[in-house]
């Protein structure tokens, strides 16, 4: 075993600071560890233990030197590590920021300023006086699953042993607090006929396509391609949220409609909707003047997002599999898909139940006999099929409102377009180009 305390030197000047450099036996080569200290009996002092760690470590009798030296290092310093890896593993940006914001505010919150100070318990009085300020117990889960993240990290990095925070819980969220609903047909029609025509386009772009915001204010028309045999939009990796190439296809209906919102000499590198995608002011002024409630009696709420839920729940309502939804929502995981994006309320459920086997028992007679079964749902209509009386989704009625008159092959095939512009809502299902990604 070899270790002794040396101050390095540059251009022939030792440094103020000591370092040590250490090799015990069975190591193949010496390690320098920066001791960052200017006393020389201290410097021999920290040797002193990180000899004894390294031993210790050796033979399993205490926790590793470099969890014992993390633990002194900055927050800052882990977190910003954790958001390179995250960058080079091809995270977006908005997650990273993300991250970012939210680890820095509880950090500062807790007094987080090395990774010694992290402990369960100034989280769990953080997440306490949250709630109480007012924030959702949503937002509390986030910030949560962030800091584990971060903290699962830096135990398959070395530098910590567990996650402090492992043993904490999630906070409960009520029932239809905080999540979104799809809007009804009904509803689609009274949004569409209500706005001016620019503002229905970027709607009806959202309904029919499920991009988000974001990705709605960064397309350009470049990305369009109106006059294919199967008209599409490329959504480049750059502006997509899981950073992949998407091609979605576009219904005759929302080709016309971006034909006659397209201005004649429109350029590539022109922004397609760029400052024309409603903030939440203008889309809440637009719902009260439609008659739509931002909350329904579940507490669910209808915001700009919600339309990414109403196309899910539409592709979902039209027959399409689970499995193709989620390739339509670019999704990495069907439970995604098929909770957070679908609205249960609007499925035909008692449409389900007619579709069953009739079985009966031997001696009754139920010739004549109506079955009225609960269906949770909205805008729904009534028929009596197979002794069932059922409860059919309502399709939503033509929209009408003129901007100018489109080109005479843009309606396509899948939908009844007249001057002025008459938007038929259908679910029909059509062929998508997809890229390989």
């Amino acid at each position: 075993m070899r270790a002794y305390v040396f101050k390095p030197k540059r251009a022939g000047v030792a440094a103020r600071l000591w370092s040590a450099r250490i090799k015990l036996d069975g190591w193949a080569k010496e390690k320098t560890v920066p001791l960052r200290v200017t006393d020389k009996r201290v410097a021999a002092e920290k040797l002193r233990n990180l000899v004894l760690g390294y031993e210790r470590e050796a033979v399993g009798l205490g926790p590793k030197v470099s969890v014992m030296e993390a633990k002194g290092q900055p927050f800052g310093g882990h977190l910003e590590a954790f958001l390179g890896d995250l960058k080079a593993l091809g995270r977006s940006g908005a997650t990273i920021k993300a991250y970012r914001n939210c680890l820095l505010l509880v950090s500062r919150v807790c007094r987080w300023r090395t990774l010694g100070d992290v402990s369960a318990d100034s989280f769990r009085k953080w997440r306490d006086g949250a709630v109480e300020a007012g924030r959702s117990p949503k937002y509390v889960n986030d910030v949560l699953g962030y800091a584990g993240a971060l903290f699962n990290w830096l135990v398959k990095q070395g530098r910590l042993q567990v996650n402090p925070l492992q043993g904490l819980g999630k906070s409960t969220v009520k029932r239809g607090r905080g999540h979104r609903r799809a809007l009804s047909g009904e509803e689609i029609t009274r949004l569409l006929s209500s706005v001016p025509a620019h503002r229905a386009t970027v709607y009806l772009m959202a309904i029919y396509t499920g991009l988000r915001r974001k990705e709605l204010n960064q397309l350009r028309w470049g990305d369009f391609d109106l006059d294919a045999p199967a008209p599409f939009v490329r959504v480049p990796d750059s502006i997509s949220k899981n950073a992949k190439t998407a091609a979605l296809g576009l219904r005759p209906e929302l080709v016309a409609a971006l034909r006659a919102y397209r201005p004649d000499m429109a350029l590539p590198c022109e922004w397609a909707f760029k400052n024309r995608v409603p903030n939440m002011g203008t889309f809440r002024r637009d719902l009260k003047r439609a008659g739509i409630p931002r909350f329904d009696d579940l507490g669910r709420k209808v915001d700009f997002h919600a339309l990414r839920t109403t196309f899910s729940t539409l592709l979902t309502l039209s027959g399409a599999s689970p499995r193709s939804v989620m390739e339509h929502m670019r999704h990495s995981e069907i439970k995604l898909t098929m909770g957070a994006y679908t609205d249960a309320a609007q499925l035909p459920l008692a449409g389900d139940l007619a579709r069953l086997p009739s079985y009966g028992v031997p001696g009754t007679d139920t010739v004549g006999d109506t079955v009225t079964p609960f269906v949770s749902g909205q805008n729904v209509s009534q028929a009596v099929a197979g002794g069932y009386l059922l409860a059919i989704p309502q399709g939503p009625a033509n929209v009408a409102f003129s901007r100018k008159k489109p080109p005479p092959d843009a309606s396509g095939d899948g939908g009844n377009l007249v001057d002025p512009i008459r938007f038929e809502l259908t679910t029909s299902s059509m062929p998508l180009r997809r890229s390989s990604n």
